[in-house]
């Protein structure tokens, strides 16, 4: 949730997305792989011979996380799996 401040002293002993053995590193993004990716699907314009349409693209990607947050999947095991 943006925006949302955690205070430190609420901080001692959680679980963090970091140490959850679901968590994922994809190009920059850190991910959550709990479950199976969401799908978008976005209109992209096409080439010729159809210059001006629209086709629907769909794209599959795990939701990003940020790895300080508070995981509320915690399942310990780390990066090692």
């Amino acid at each position: 949730m943006a925006g949302l401040v955690i205070p430190a002293h609420l901080g001692l002993g959680r679980r963090d997305c970091r140490q959850c053995r679901h968590h994922g590193v994809e190009g920059s993004d850190v991910v959550c792989r709990r479950y199976p990716p969401q799908v978008t699907v976005v209109l992209v314009p096409q080439g010729a011979p159809r210059v001006g349409q629209l086709a629907p693209q769909p794209f599959a990607t795990f939701p990003p996380v940020v790895p300080e947050h508070v995981c509320g999947e915690f399942s310990p095991g780390g990066e090692g799996r």
